[in-house]
């Protein structure tokens, strides 16, 4: 490699080291530009929640929800389509890397949390107990 090329590469890296910092340090206000001002009240208020803050309120640490948060989340969509034949709503929330992503809410009444967290061998200890 020539140096032009060495630092062409040198710059890219350097541009897309500074992008990610800027989309973590952004992250928070871009995920409540995406969802509006009345999701973000719902979510905020508790009138919708994610998997994650529904295994925290049944007492899961949060290595447990970093570990199970994700697997939990297909299994309650799941049954969530297998009660009322729509898939949950989807909202944008900030991820454990501090990028934004999608993820699925549900009334903190919905059945298919139940459903969803007794039927995971790995959470269902939360319901249980």
């Amino acid at each position: 490699m020539n140096r032009l090329t060495t630092l062409a590469a040198a710059a890219i890296e350097i541009a897309t080291i500074a992008s990610k910092a800027l989309m973590r340090r952004l992250a928070s206000e871009i995920v409540a530009r995406r969802n509006g001002p009345t999701l973000t009240a719902a979510i905020h208020n508790g009138d919708l929640v994610t998997i994650g803050a529904h295994l925290t309120t049944l007492g899961a640490d949060t290595d447990t929800v970093r570990r199970y948060g994700s697997t939990l989340g297909k299994k309650v969509k799941a049954a969530h389509l297998a009660l009322t034949g729509r898939t949950p709503m989807q909202v944008w929330t900030v991820g454990p890397h501090g990028y934004p992503i999608q993820v699925s809410v549900y009334s903190p009444a919905d059945p298919s949390l139940t459903e969803g967290v007794t039927g995971y061998d790995r959470t269902a200890h939360l319901v249980n107990a």
